[in-house]
């Protein structure tokens, strides 16, 4: 195997001089590097101007990106994967896994819900209202902590 990986090496090193073409391995084959790429052991096809590998298939990332193993097309201003999902980060946030509109001017994600912070505060998967002196969380309960204090999970 050495003498092979040294035989490799030299070889991409010559063609440089002379025009011999440099085989490369994945996995158990040779391959031509100059149009093919390698995909997790498996010699595919190089496509398009961004050759780029989504587990054992080739794409071309100009286009299209790998969303959870998913080939999927790019769109939007800030092309983002939700799971397998595409979408515009511009426009839309990934909550766990589900596609949630982007409002508000500080938008955050509380468990699958969207919501904004300047306004609102996720307490224990539960929006509430952001208000008062020095907003706080009690468990799912939203609270002023100056004129109030938790008491494991329960205002007292």
């Amino acid at each position: 195997m050495f003498t092979f990986s040294l035989l490799v090496v030299l070889c991409c090193l010559l063609s440089w001089i002379t025009p011999i073409v440099c085989q490369s391995i994945c996995g158990v084959s040779q391959y031509n590097p100059t149009y093919s790429i390698c995909c997790n052991g498996v010699v595919q096809p190089k496509s398009g101007i961004r050759p780029s590998c989504c587990g054992t298939r080739s794409y071309d990332a100009t286009f299209y990106m790998c969303c959870a193993g998913s080939i999927q097309p790019r769109s939007g201003i800030q092309p983002s994967c939700c799971g397998t999902q595409p979408y515009d980060a511009t426009y839309y946030m990934c909550c766990l896994d589900i596609l949630q509109p982007r409002s508000g001017y500080k938008p955050a994600c509380c468990g699958t819900k969207g919501y904004d912070v300047m306004f609102n505060m996720c307490c224990s998967g539960i929006i509430q209202p952001r208000s008062g002196l020095l907003p706080s969380c009690c468990g799912t309960i939203g609270y002023d902590a100056v004129f109030r204090k938790c008491c494991v999970d329960r205002l007292c």
